[in-house]
């Protein structure tokens, strides 16, 4: 999580994101986490996320540079606003590129588009597909939406492909799911929820595997909503190496049951209410267990 700060003001971050809120990781702090994630033999990916991390292009880049060198494949998850143009579009992804940037991750759905002209996700899109980069885009639903995969096909002239063994060749990958109602998200009505129909049952395949790291070097067992809750961190990078802070954590009967049986193994009673999916159903769930240990 390069910053906090972002140029949008999505009504459902759950981080609270928004224009001159947060800190920005340090080159130093970034370089020093990417050298221990590195040093675990087991990390493949660094991910650049935010906030909006293309409000500090410069970092980017050189961080993009600073994991390829060292054998990690990276991606940059933006919101595009940097984008005004497809040839400033292009030339900027070119530099990252160069500097081994894997893929584009670009988010696109009626949370981010009353701050960013949908152009600007198009004038990435055309850059990316000029320089053969590989690219994903992550849409929020909720029940209301317009500005879901289908219609982000329509607008780019390219039909969005689902993730699946063996996606068309350059094919743009297209993730979608309803927003968790957590953080800013939480006053958003029930009515507006998505529902995504996945199943609540069943352990969860990224916690402790698609961890988070703050800008303050805190580590996020997961980049999930439950990130978010008090006391949900494993450590902080700053003070130790991040293959111990995961051999800790798996020591830990919550992270053994979360990945073996997911957010029904830690409880005994039935959910009662309504989940738009086992990452909010996980949060609900965690937050009684928390609250009740302090």
């Amino acid at each position: 999580m390069v910053t906090e700060q972002c140029d949008a003001k999505c009504a459902h971050c759950w981080f609270g994101c928004a224009p001159g809120r947060g800190v920005t990781m340090s080159r130093y702090d970034a370089e020093d986490y990417i050298d221990k994630a590195a040093q675990t033999g087991s990390v493949e990916w660094v991910s650049l996320t935010g906030g909006e991390p293309m409000l500090h292009p410069s970092l980017v880049e050189d961080l993009v540079a600073y994991a390829s060198g060292r054998g990690l494949r990276t991606e940059l998850v933006t919101n595009c606003s940097w984008a005004t143009t497809q040839e400033s579009a292009t030339g900027t992804l070119k530099r990252l590129r160069d500097a081994g940037l894997d893929v584009l991750n670009m988010s696109a759905d009626d949370f981010h588009q009353p701050a960013i002209p949908f152009e600007r996700v198009s004038n990435c899109y055309v850059g990316a597909k000029r320089l053969g980069l590989k690219m994903v885009i992550m849409t929020a639903l909720k029940r209301s939406s317009h500005l879901d995969l289908a219609e982000v096909s329509r607008l780019l002239g390219e039909e969005v492909a689902r993730p699946g063994p063996d996606p068309p060749q350059g094919s743009v990958i297209g993730l979608d799911s309803g927003f968790v109602p957590v953080g800013r998200g939480a006053v958003i009505p029930k009515t507006e929820w998505h529902l995504d129909g996945s199943p609540l049952t069943s352990g969860c395949e990224v916690v402790l595997r698609d961890i988070g790291v703050r800008p303050n070097g805190e580590v996020m067992p997961c980049c999930s909503a439950s990130a978010t809750l008090p006391g949900f961190n494993i450590g902080n990078l700053s003070e130790w190496d991040l293959g111990e802070l995961l051999e800790e954590a798996w020591k830990s009967d919550i992270f053994k049951v979360l990945s073996e049986k997911g957010p029904m193994g830690l409880t005994e009673a039935q959910p009662n209410g309504i989940y738009v999916n086992k990452c909010h159903l996980c949060s609900e769930v965690l937050k009684t267990i928390l609250a009740s240990q302090q």
